[in-house]
């Protein structure tokens, strides 16, 4: 058995009404809050009361900053961390899907460093941060578990992650904010953590404990195939969603994503694709990468109840709403672009990939 190390820090709380329940937790963090969302969806899901709810029960001051749009920009972090430091905040809390959340960590890396420009986002790995709250309002990312916090970077055209490995310090999981979302949003953010969730256990980094996470996050997604399928989600099936979506977090905070993820960020930035729809599209042709009957692949497959990868391929479809279409000179621009991706490329365990493996893993999902 290889050695590994295994280090997750969250102070995890899951639940309906968790933050009201578990609200004294926030007290060791300061006393004023920035809350980071996006312009409608935690009003409207009922997330930001309660936090706000919370923090003046406790006798706590905030700070709205509701301005994150989907794949945050650097420019937007810079303008919260500006509000940030004019308010001279404690800490950070971040409402929402991947967006917001991800976009707290960096504001609060920003509003640590004042006379640091947005550069140290990704040049200083120890630079320091202010405290994170992170409560998701979707099941997919997995940032409330996760060091990572990606940031779309318009002059090199995709999306790439900040240096920091920050965690939260503390996280809500509260799935009745979920009720609010529609079909599509479901479907979409659920495929990115069964994407997570799959990537990790592919992946060159993947050890025993990350595996055996895995295996229980898949055995959750798997339960919901029916629901995602239907576009009908029961109470109970919004909470599995949320368990997989988070224990896909813990999974891929060990490994890392892999090959979808690197090659789901293009088509996000040129096509405006959800990014967990992006990754769906991807998944068959990324199985197949490793040839036919690999172990490791058919677990996969057996967790979620599959037999092949085009029974992936047909999932995806079952349960994406795929329209786009795409060019020989899309793809091949794609590929070119994800061999700048090196590390993102070491995460495949079989051999070294080149541009012609990655092009005809677009070609097979996109022409």
């Amino acid at each position: 058995m290889n050695t590994f190390r295994y280090f997750m820090p969250v102070d995890t709380y899951f639940g309906r009404d968790c933050i009201a329940e578990h609200k004294d937790v926030m007290k060791k963090l300061g006393q004023k809050a920035l809350i980071v969302t996006g312009r409608t969806s935690a009003k409207k899901n009922g997330s930001q009361q309660d936090v706000t709810d919370a923090l003046e029960a406790l006798g706590m001051q905030w700070v709205l900053f509701d301005e994150i749009g989907e794949n945050p920009d650097v420019e937007t972090v810079v303008r919260a961390a500006e509000l940030a430091k004019k308010e001279a905040v404690d800490f950070v809390i971040g409402i929402g899907g991947g967006s917001p959340m991800d976009a707290s960590k960096a504001i609060a890396v920003l509003t640590a460093n004042p006379e640091a420009d947005a550069e140290i986002l990704f040049t200083d790995p120890s630079a320091k941060a202010l405290p994170v709250v992170e409560i998701p309002t979707t099941a997919g990312t997995g940032s409330e578990v996760t060091q990572y916090a990606i940031l779309t970077l318009h002059e090199k055209r995709t999306k790439n992650g900040i240096v920091q490995p920050i965690f939260a310090t503390v996280s809500f999981l509260d799935p009745k904010y979920m009720d609010t979302l529609s079909a599509k949003v479901t479907n979409n953010t659920a495929v990115d953590a069964m994407s997570h969730l799959v990537e990790s256990y592919l992946s060159a980094n993947a050890n025993t404990i990350s595996e055996k996470i895995v295996a229980m996050g898949l055995s959750y997604w798997k339960e919901c195939i029916p629901a995602l399928k239907a576009r009908e989600y029961t109470p109970e099936v919004r909470e599995k969603l949320m368990l997989a979506s988070t224990i896909g977090g813990v999974a891929i905070a060990q490994t890392s994503t892999s090959i979808p993820h690197a090659l789901g960020y293009f088509l996000t930035y040129e096509k405006q694709i959800p990014h967990g729809r992006a990754n769906g599209m991807v998944m068959q042709a990324y199985m197949e990468l490793f040839g036919k009957d690999h172990q490791k692949v058919k677990e996969v497959l057996g967790y979620l109840g599959l037999e092949t990868t085009e029974d992936m391929g047909q999932l995806m479809k079952d349960v994406l709403d795929i329209s786009e279409t795409f060019t020989a000179e899309d793809i091949a621009y794609y590929a070119k672009r994800s061999m700048e991706n090196p590390k993102k490329l070491a995460t495949f365990p079989e051999y070294g990939l080149e541009e012609k493996d990655i092009l005809e893993v677009y070609r097979k999902s996109l022409l």
